[in-house]
């Protein structure tokens, strides 16, 4: 028998929390080992290509018995051995069904992991995905004398849907968030400054280096969320150049960019560098349409080829291909240099432009000179 409707409905608003806020996951595991009177919960993740183990949520298993299963014990795993042959997405299965109390306290997994951890010996699973690459089940775990029954499996079978779906969503956004933390990581690593612009010119991203040049609030800031010149006249150029660069990433326009100096107070003038940007997300999957590069010709900068794949989505075979076009390279000793065919390099060419919103191999160089070189002309 299932649980009244206000514990399922408690139940179920804790899920979707945690799969919003990974923090909360314990809080629902701890939940439903209480209503099925276990004393362990979690989510395990089997990557079957590359033999890796791990309790990647779970409530009630001390943090080293993780760790243990994740070393080690995970390909020991009895249970799992058994199951993955005939096991799939949306299966339920218990303990019992995998192999017989005598056949497990025989095995390494339970007389070294099991036991010294007092990870219990009954367990009843929930598979939430099983393909050629990976399983990943909930497993509920409790004391050998009180096996699992009809309400416990009524329980899961009612659950498995939702926590499909809830930890599902809780893998993409974990992406989502690595893939922010490792863009961030990219371009504040250059010295380059690098401002990422999004819907309506609205300034989504400044790097270290375009942020300690802004806060100088000379030639060029930050006002009320957007980028701006301080001269009228560069002031316009600058929004046009913003604007044209936008409506091409968005498909409305055909302008690649452009560049303009900005003047200073103090110091030489900035140059600033716009280009359009496809199919590039910032953060909780915020569109970026376009980035403005800025280069102080005061200081040196660092080479643009960390932040390419970074910013543009570029492969490893693109980027060398555009360092090499930055360097003079033409096409047919490229194709010698990186033993490609002609055709396979207009290609890689073709997807180059398209990922960097540009159309020529001039406005390309002059694209990755605006993190190599201290003056940028006009595009």
């Amino acid at each position: 028998m299932l649980p009244t409707k206000h514990e399922l409905s408690t139940l179920l608003a804790a899920l979707y929390e945690a799969a919003g806020d990974s923090s909360l996951w314990p809080a629902f595991l701890r939940e439903l080992g209480r209503m099925t009177q276990s004393s362990q919960s979690a989510i395990l993740m089997h990557d079957l290509r590359h033999g890796e183990h791990g309790i990647s949520l779970q409530w009630g298993t001390d943090a080293s018995a993780a760790r243990l299963y994740e070393e080690y014990f995970g390909a020991r795993d009895l249970w799992l051995q058994k199951a993955a042959p005939f096991s799939h997405e949306g299966w339920l299965g218990t303990s019992e069904e995998v192999c017989s109390i005598e056949e497990l306290r025989r095995s390494e997994f339970y007389n070294d992991y099991l036991r010294p951890n007092r990870i219990g010996t009954r367990a009843l699973w929930g598979v939430l995905e099983n393909s050629d690459s990976r399983i990943i089940n909930v497993g509920l775990y409790r004391d050998v004398r009180r096996p699992f029954g009809r309400a416990d499996l009524e329980l899961l079978r009612f659950l498995s849907p939702h926590i499909i779906r809830a930890f599902r969503l809780h893998l993409q956004l974990s992406e989502l968030k690595a893939r922010a933390q490792n863009l961030q990581h990219a371009i504040d690593k250059v010295t380059t400054g690098i401002i990422l612009l999004g819907k309506d010119a609205r300034i989504i991203h400044i790097n270290q280096t375009a942020a300690k040049l802004l806060a100088q609030n000379d030639g060029l800031r930050a006002l009320h969320g957007y980028l701006q010149a301080e001269h009228n006249g560069e002031a316009e150029k600058l929004k046009h150049l913003i604007s044209a660069a936008q409506a091409t990433s968005m498909g409305l326009g055909f302008a690649a960019g452009g560049a303009v100096a900005i003047s200073r107070r103090s110091g030489p003038a900035l140059n600033v560098l716009i280009t359009s940007v496809r199919n590039m997300t910032f953060a909780s999957a915020i569109p970026v349409y376009a980035i403005a590069f800025v280069t102080d010709p005061s200081e040196k900068v660092r080479p643009v080829a960390e932040i390419l794949p970074a910013l543009f989505g570029l492969t490893p075979a693109e980027t060398r291909v555009a360092l090499l076009l930055c360097d003079g390279y033409t096409l047919p000793a490229i194709s010698d240099l990186v033993g490609v065919s002609a055709n396979t390099l207009k290609t890689q060419l073709a997807s180059i432009y398209r990922k960097t919103g540009t159309s020529r191999q001039t406005q390309l160089v002059r694209l990755q000179l605006a993190s190599t070189t201290p003056a940028l002309g006009g595009m």
